[in-house]
């Protein structure tokens, strides 16, 4: 993987998109000018960071893409940044993917929604307009007042448009600002209960960031989709990512045992003020035992005391995935409702890198159409041809 093309631009169009108190001076963009060690410098500055915006991830989670780097300064401060994941197609075109990105909340100052507008113009003249790419970004924004409607306008002003192609994001997030009692009095009813009995079957916890933690849970996860019969994302993939990470960037890890076997674990990241739940998986011998409920709750604490504010708990489907959906709800707390994020936005680029990622999307989607209704025609087959012969049977005579 390698850097894109170095540059640097001093503008001053972007002025008229600043303001507040932090943006008094001309502001400044830089693209591609920093290796990683500069990138988590950068990061380091930012409440909403999280872990699919390091470099590590990137390189590990998606080698066939190049990584790019853009950063707003103003007065020699990044006030917004954000990593992109390249692809091209040569003679075509391609894609530039920001994933929770860009950042713009800055430690200790209040986001200015000015310096969310002028990142992502920055970011669509530079891969959309200059290099001809489909830029599609998923900015880490919930819906609703506030930073939600800050950001959806600027959006709107750049014409950037809302995609239809992925359902916006939906989780529960845990207020973390609470002292622990009242966090866990605010528990769901089942929640408390299933909790005190975890506390009692004798479980062995062991926490840390040993990739040996993870190692073990990455096995668990692989139980899970068995047990469950799903698929999903690869866990040793963001095992692989964590032992490169710097180490005041590494996951988290907590694993219960029982009479010596591993039955539950959770890996949570803590970048910026936010924690988020990267994976969980509980086995079968853990489910009696309530093991998850011991896990989550050793996990909350470690991002309460790291000094996380709040914890997202990655993701639910009520309808997909009900039973997950109620724990994570339980564990959020009383009055906790669900959240909806913004969405994913696009600037299409020129043709041939629209077609390019466009007509993908719609070659793979005709074809999980076909598979679909091509099963479903063969269970149809073998239900009649079943009825077929459960007909050719001769009766009893009467």
């Amino acid at each position: 993987m390698t850097s894109l093309g170095k540059r640097q631009i001093h503008t001053d169009a972007l002025g008229g998109a600043l303001g507040g108190d932090c943006l008094d001076a001309s502001p400044a963009v830089e693209i591609d000018r920093m290796d990683r060690g500069g990138w988590y410098a950068v990061m380091e500055g930012f409440d909403d960071a999280n872990i699919f915006q390091t470099w590590d991830f990137g390189r590990i989670a998606h080698p066939n893409r190049d990584l790019s780097h853009i950063v707003l300064r103003r007065g020699g401060q990044p006030v917004a940044a954000a990593q992109v994941l390249v692809r091209r197609v040569p003679g075509i075109g391609g894609i530039a993917l920001a994933m929770w990105g860009p950042m713009w909340r800055p430690k200790g100052r209040r986001p200015d929604p000015a310096a969310f507008q002028a990142i992502m113009e920055a970011m669509k003249a530079e891969y959309s307009v200059r290099r001809g790419l489909f830029l599609r970004v998923l900015p880490r924004v919930e819906d609703g007042e506030g930073e939600g409607a800050d950001a959806l306008a600027a959006l709107d002003a750049l014409d950037m448009r809302h995609s239809e192609a992925k359902a916006p994001y939906r989780t529960f997030i845990m207020d973390l600002t609470r002292d622990e009692a009242t966090i866990h009095k605010d528990l769901s009813r089942h929640w408390r209960r299933g909790l005190a009995k975890a506390e009692g079957v004798g479980l062995e916890i062991v926490e840390g960031s040993s990739p040996e933690i993870l190692d073990a849970i990455d096995d668990l996860f692989i139980q899970t989709q068995r047990r469950k019969g799903f698929r999903a994302f690869d866990s040793r993939t963001l095992t692989q990512v964590h032992r490169a990470l710097p180490d005041g960037m590494k996951m988290h890890a907590v694993m219960a045992s029982h009479n010596g076997e591993p039955v539950a674990g959770v890996v949570v990241s803590l970048l910026g003020d936010t924690a988020l739940m990267q994976n969980s998986a509980t086995a079968e011998a853990g489910l009696p035992l309530n093991a998850a409920f011991l896990v989550h709750w050793k996990a909350m604490q470690w991002v309460k005391a790291s000094g996380g504010k709040r914890y997202d708990l990655h993701g639910v489907n009520a309808q997909a995935n009900p039973g997950v959906h109620l724990f994570k709800r339980g564990f959020a707390g009383k009055g906790e409702e669900e959240r909806v994020f913004i969405g994913t936005f696009e600037s299409p680029g020129p043709m041939l890198s629209r077609l390019l990622v466009e007509g993908g999307q719609t070659v793979r989607t005709l074809a999980a159409t076909c598979t679909a209704q091509a099963s479903h025609v063969m269970a149809m087959a073998l239900n009649k041809g079943q009825a077929g012969r459960a007909d050719a049977t001769p009766s009893n005579p009467a």
